[in-house]
């Protein structure tokens, strides 16, 4: 309320200024033309205040056409001038016509005069604030005592230039900007807004040393995840901060000035070339049709329903545990405009009487099975309920599927599922299994998807570091030489949609993630992304490994026959033949053994369906004792 207090005052001051610079262009108007002295007696008649009345009338009315109230003076610039150029000959139209029907009482060349000092005028109000705020800085404190920090652009295009004026604006007692770089060699060693082109990318380290640059800001709104990422590290390597201007998630056209300066998003410094989605193959596979979506609240699952609305689903039926998670959806999916096109239900994918409720109930055609227990050292001391959970769970979502004749059954997993060395790997191990071999003889495919690590994800390590930075470290890393694949949230959902429309039955899709990050080098760079440096400024602890974790998780089983789909991202592992009889005799095992026996007992009906699981069940008997509880899906 306040805000817009203060911008319709700015907007009624604004107005009074333009009636002023309308009594000024009529009053040095007719001085012009007839002399000071001789139009004194002018100045006090009617005739001056209805032609003072009738043009004021006129400006306001012209400058509201023109939108001319709406802009901020300190942003005042070219467009704006242009704009305030059109509504002068909007006003100068009207004071013609106005003059015709005698409204207005003036010699035909003041009609011409006048508007031209009426621009100038106008103008000059308006960008009054922007030349103040640009005079002050100009005014240099010594080198000695400059509070500011040297700056050095790496862009000098279009957004070079906005950042120039941004700078001036908004940072002036804050950021000295020393120049630019850019690897254009047409600009080398050209003047922009009196700063030199120094060169291109070449010359960083140089120039950083020669200027004490202290910061490097990026504005090259199209920069590739790999250049940004060439000259984070160039720069953490001199001790030199970067930041980012005007990217393209954050401006238009229209507003590019008004772009933040900001620190380096790190979850986009790990992004790489996004994952090109066949649209109009998805469009087909969930547009008119129910989806459901188990773990629908999850980080992945809330993004499967968000693409799948915007793909045209007639109805998502969001399905969680999470009780908060589904109260923020709907509120979400309501302020998003998708009201009665989708459902929230609460339920547990372990309750097969609701389950069966909610399937004999909407008759989904395409079932996304996203939830599950995914935190590895919490599912060490609750390995029950990770195999409740993940794999009854599992059984319980795919037999309703098949009762509804649903047409495709899409299972999330997770890389850890290959070779196991945690009870939740494995137990995402058997929900493949599951879905490969319901898929033998029934009427719907079904399919799984399996991906590493992903960013922004609930338990994500980007967020977990973040809060230790904050809190002054140390930055704890489990061992010197763990790596992981990274993929963002929008990659995995992508390639469950798109593994959804290509899925024939028992397939596991798999996304080519490109190269693996060492958890240690993750952690240095997001403390430097910080303008620290580890272990002076933020200690780096390793902790060592905690139950279930490896080194380095893989993607494929040796016994898996990989092949590329059409999408270069995208792999496909065929199914894997299994004994049916066999393989459901070993489940009731398991089955047994959760309701009936030990954890010794249970993680030996576990090997005997994962033979590549490889656990200390011993420990695992020992560390899990009374640990026992009740999760949530994921």
């Amino acid at each position: 309320m306040k805000k817009h207090k203060i911008w319709r005052t700015g907007v009624l001051l604004l107005v009074l200024c333009d009636i002023i610079a309308v009594g000024f262009s009529l009053i040095a108007g007719f001085s012009f033309r007839f002399g000071f002295f001789q139009t004194i007696p002018y100045f006090y008649s009617t005739k001056m205040l209805r032609n003072l009345l009738m043009l004021s009338v006129a400006v306001v009315l012209s400058n509201l056409v023109t939108r001319r109230y709406g802009t901020y003076w300190r942003y005042f610039g070219l467009q704006d001038l242009i704009l305030q150029f059109a509504s002068t000959v909007i006003t100068a139209c009207l004071t013609v016509v106005m003059a015709h029907f005698d409204l207005v009482e003036m010699p035909p060349e003041l009609l011409i005069i006048v508007p031209i000092l009426l621009f100038l005028s106008m103008s000059f109000i308006r960008m009054a604030p922007r030349l103040f705020r640009m005079g002050v800085s100009r005014i240099q404190p010594s080198e000695s005592s400059d509070p500011r920090v040297p700056t050095l652009v790496y862009g000098a295009g279009e957004a070079g230039n906005y950042l120039l004026e941004n700078v001036r604006l908004k940072h002036a007692r804050t950021v000295k900007l020393i120049g630019y770089l850019d690897d254009n060699e047409k600009l080398w060693g050209q003047q922009i807004g009196g700063l030199s082109v120094f060169g291109g990318g070449g010359r960083l380290e140089e120039i950083v040393r020669k200027y004490s640059v202290r910061e490097v800001i990026i504005a090259i709104p199209s920069a590739e995840p790999d250049f940004i990422r060439g000259v984070f590290r160039r720069c953490s390597a001199m001790g030199v901060v970067v930041k980012r201007y005007g990217t393209l998630d954050d401006v238009t056209s229209e507003d590019f000035i008004r772009a933040p300066i900001k620190p380096l998003d790190f979850e986009k410094l790990l992004r790489r070339e996004s994952v090109k989605l066949n649209m109009e193959r998805v469009q087909q596979f969930v547009s008119g049709k129910t989806v459901l979506v188990t773990g629908g609240v999850g980080s992945i699952g809330s993004e499967i329903c968000r693409q799948a609305l915007k793909c045209g689903a007639a109805r998502v039926v969001i399905v969680d545990i999470n009780e908060n998670g589904l109260f923020f959806i709907k509120n979400e999916f309501d302020e998003a405009g998708y009201g009665g096109r989708f459902e929230v239900l609460l339920g547990s994918v372990r309750d097969r009487s609701r389950m069966h409720e909610i399937f004999d109930g909407y008759r989904p055609q395409i079932v996304f099975h996203a939830a599950a227990h995914k935190h590895v050292p919490m599912m060490e001391g609750n390995p029950k309920e990770a195999i409740k959970n993940n794999v009854l769970g599992t059984i319980n979502v795919a037999n309703e599927s098949i009762v509804s004749r649903v047409e495709k059954f899409i299972l999330i997993s997770t890389d850890k599922a290959v070779n196991p060395a945690n009870i939740m790997g494995a137990s995402k191990r058997i929900a493949e299994m599951v879905i490969q071999v319901m898929n033998s003889g029934a009427a719907t495919d079904f399919a799984a998807v399996r991906f590493g690590n992903v960013l922004g994800s609930n338990g994500s390590v980007v967020p977990y570091f973040e809060q230790q930075i904050a809190q002054g470290g140390p930055v704890t890393v489990t061992h010197r030489e763990m790596k992981r694949y990274f993929m963002t949230i929008p990659e995995a959902v992508q390639l469950v949609l798109e593994a959804g429309a290509m899925a024939t039955g028992g397939e596991i899709f798999v996304l080519d993630m490109g190269e693996p990050v060492y958890i240690y080098d993750l952690a240095c760079d997001m403390i430097r992304l910080h303008g620290m440096e580890p272990n002076r400024d933020i200690e780096i602890k390793i902790t060592g490994l905690r139950p279930g974790e490896k080194l380095f998780e893989e993607i494929s089983l040796a016994e898996e026959n990989t092949t590329k789909t059409a999408n270069d991202k995208i792999y496909i592992n065929k199914p894997v033949a299994y004994d049916t009889a066999a393989f459901s005799c070993k489940i009731q095992k398991l089955e047994y053994a959760l309701a009936n026996e030990g954890l010794a007992q249970v993680y030996a009906c576990v090997k005997a369906l994962v033979p590549t699981f490889s656990h200390d069940a011993g420990r695992a008997v020992q560390e899990g004792a009374g640990k026992e509880g009740e999760g949530q899906d994921g």
